[in-house]
């Protein structure tokens, strides 16, 4: 059906359809179109997609502007593109095109072009920061949709009709990033394994990588690209996009060998080599990069992940065996070059090795921030992945060890002590609950972001403004995001104590 109530939409559905030919036939109905939103939130570098948060303009910080003379403007790439509707620029002509309805605009002018009528626009589109700003209601109204302010929360929303089944829905299913790492062994030989690698063949981009799902994505479905948005396909390494494909094709072709699965995964390699930097980190996107998407990243375990797969494929691994010597070479020494990384940028403050930042900076090495409100910060959840990897090395050197000891160390210095992260039923908030940090006795959580300069827990908000407690954070922000995280419990408490007792016996520094 929709993604919106009918009960609450009845009345924009006749005012969409009293200013949409595209449906101007006898009657618009719930069984051949569905009614979308598309939200700006003018403090926030944000957009609202039928609910949806996305960045208004991918990897930017760029925010919806309001003139003097309350019109709000804003980039409509992204939004049009979600909404699958089409934008072309050729630098000076934008055209606008959504349900046969079509806005031409020309940079620096008022004068427009709407559905082949001359009319004047109430600004002209102009370039900021390299971002086309336009007037956000004026297109839209051109395009048929149903605008909206709402001066109390200072949002612009539009309404628009879709033909059904033309905008991208996640589906969810069985077997899903959250899941797939669940199965035993043997799943991998199963008629549903089988599934899943068939449908990661149809989505793997032509550089080789393949773009990212969210957590509980439906991995055994192949995604239609017409209506899947298009600044969305990029190739990552971010949510596990890459490293998942190429370490689920690898085990599925152990039970049924298969030379197009082979193939898959040996493009997905060199997609992950050609993709380094010369320093020896790895952008979250690439080869189309950019804003902070060319930040090098170990957000969500991205390089600690490709490092894990190049090092399989180096040694030539059981479900790696039919790669090629000269590919495992090179595989050898892209991880080489990246644990080179890896230890030259462990965070140094007051001369005491911590942890590894979320992101840097591709050029200059300094930590950097991701979206709006991961700020510039020690990672207290994306070092753990970096530290497992790191005592996953047979045979480390004396540097790998101290690199190891100093980030458990800090780890443990910024444990938060008798508090508990709980998610509390309430049906008259936005999510039906609450997510408050409580006491609790015996219980320990630590920081996502600890601040560079003073070591103490950082959190933030969209609009990226510096908080120093987690109630000063928004209430979505709260629900929809981990500010404190368990995930160094078990690496202290079971995975060091192994890896202490193996490689640095006269130096256990939990024991100090």
């Amino acid at each position: 059906m929709s993604f919106l109530k009918k009960t609450q939409l009845g009345a924009l559905i006749t005012a969409v359809c009293a200013t949409s030919s595209a449906f101007a036939q006898d009657a618009i109905s719930w069984e051949n179109a569905d009614l979308h939103t598309a939200t700006l939130i003018m403090s926030e570098p944000m957009m609202k997609v039928n609910g949806g948060y996305h960045e208004l303009l991918d990897a930017y910080y760029l925010k919806p502007l309001m003139t003097k003379d309350k019109l709000v403007t804003a980039p409509l790439d992204d939004i049009l593109d979600e909404l699958n509707g089409e934008m072309s620029f050729d630098g000076k002509k934008v055209t606008y095109r959504i349900n046969d309805k079509v806005v031409i605009m020309t940079l620096g002018s008022t004068d427009a072009l709407v559905n082949g009528e001359k009319v004047t626009s109430p600004i002209a589109p102009s370039l900021i920061e390299e971002a086309l700003y336009v007037p956000f209601r004026f297109v839209f109204e051109g395009l048929g949709a149903k605008y909206a302010w709402n001066s109390k929360r200072s949002l612009a929303e539009i309404t628009i009709l879709r033909p059904a089944g033309s905008i991208y829905k996640p589906s969810k299913g069985n077997i899903s990033i959250k899941t797939i790492h669940k199965q035993a062994a043997n799943w991998y030989a199963s008629d549903e394994a089988k599934s899943v690698a068939e449908a990661m063949l149809a989505n793997q981009n032509k550089d080789g990588g393949w773009f990212k799902l969210g957590s509980s994505s439906d991995l055994s479905v192949a995604y239609n690209r017409d209506t899947f948005p298009t600044y969305r396909q990029k190739s990552t390494i971010d949510n596990d996009a890459t490293f998942l494909q190429i370490e689920t094709l690898a085990k599925v072709n152990q039970h049924h060998s298969d030379e197009r699965y082979q193939k898959s995964i040996i493009r997905g390699v060199e997609f992950l080599i050609k993709g380094q930097y010369s320093s020896g980190g790895w952008p979250q996107f690439f080869p189309q990069t950019r804003g902070y998407h060319s930040h090098i990243t170990f957000n969500d375990n991205a390089i600690a992940n490709t490092l894990s797969i190049l090092r399989a494929v180096a040694n030539n691994e059981a479900e790696f065996q039919f790669i090629s010597a000269d590919l495992a070479k090179r595989a050898e020494s892209a991880m080489q070059k990246g644990v080179r990384f890896v230890l030259d940028n462990q965070v140094v403050v007051n001369g005491n090795k911590t942890g590894w930042c979320a992101q840097y900076n591709a050029e200059t090495l300094a930590c950097e921030r991701g979206r709006s409100y991961e700020l510039a910060s020690i990672s207290g959840d994306e070092s753990v992945k970096v530290i497992k990897f790191l005592m996953s090395i047979n045979q480390p050197s004396a540097e790998v060890i101290d690199a190891i000891n100093s980030a458990v160390a800090f780890l443990q210095s910024q444990q938060i002590i008798d508090k508990k992260i709980l998610n509390v039923k309430d049906d008259t908030l936005q999510f039906g609950k609450n997510r408050l940090v409580v006491d609790k006795k015996g219980s320990v959580v630590w920081p996502r972001f600890i601040d560079i300069e003073t070591l103490k827990p950082l959190f933030s908000n969209r609009q990226g403004d510096r908080l120093e407690t987690y109630e000063q954070v928004s209430y979505e922000r709260r629900v929809k995001y981990n500010w404190l995280v368990t995930s160094p419990k078990k690496l202290l408490a079971n995975a060091y104590p192994v890896w202490q007792a193996k490689y640095s016996v006269d130096n256990n520094v939990l024991a100090k």
